[in-house]
């Protein structure tokens, strides 16, 4: 099978497992189509990708009441819960599964980095990071909160990227999705953007299981 086909059997088994466990009706929108190239990039086999779509959808229904999770998008947690589990696996867990606690510390060790080491034009992400830091010092971690904390960041970080770096990342996104409708190319921006900014910032991912 080659690549392109690959890459659409992914797409397609994907929606399909989430129509189904969502029921009808319901279309991906931009946001989910990027957060399915997302799990793509990071080559989270297709397996661990519906595995944690179903765990997501079950916890969702009995939190809310059996109302329908709303996007596909919403499953990503535990998309990469599952994903983490599944390496630990991979490389056995007796040899070298990396505990809770010692995740903890060093996703906090690489806030506190990147929270002295702020350009003082981004100064203003640093309430975010001593927010995340005090979660991070609690005996019992909150994912969610690490989570919410995460998506703040995120929304910050596009909200203040330079506009000659949105359009350098327009130019470079054009072509490859030509034919697309524009919220698609908006959404590969900001995700390139993201990605970009906090490479430059060296800010790490807060929730436990990124690391």
């Amino acid at each position: 099978m080659g690549r392109q086909s690959q890459r659409s059997r992914y797409f397609q088994e994907i929606a399909r497992t989430f129509f189904q466990l969502r029921g009808a009706p319901f279309v991906l929108s931009s946001k989910d189509q990027v957060t399915i190239a997302g799990w793509e990039e990071r080559r989270i086999p297709l397996t661990v990708v519906l595995e944690g779509i179903r765990r997501a959808v079950d916890l969702y229904r009995r939190k809310h009441l059996d109302r329908k999770m709303p996007a596909l998008s919403f499953c990503h947690g535990e998309v990469m819960k599952a994903f983490e589990t599944y390496r630990e696996r991979r490389v056995g867990r007796a040899r070298m599964s990396v505990s809770r606690r010692e995740k903890k510390e060093r996703v906090r060790s690489a806030v506190e980095r990147c929270r002295r080491s702020l350009p003082s034009e981004w100064s203003f992400i640093s309430p975010i990071l001593e927010e995340a830091l005090c979660l991070l010092s609690k005996p019992a971690v909150s994912e969610e909160k690490l989570e919410r904390l995460e998506e703040r960041l995120d929304a910050i970080l596009l909200q203040k990227a330079p506009e000659e770096e949105k359009e350098k990342a327009r130019r470079r996104f054009s072509a490859q999705l030509s034919g697309q409708p524009p919220a698609v190319l908006e959404e590969a921006v900001a995700r390139w953007l993201i990605q970009s900014l906090r490479q430059k910032l060296k800010i790490p991912h807060l929730p436990l299981y990124y690391h």
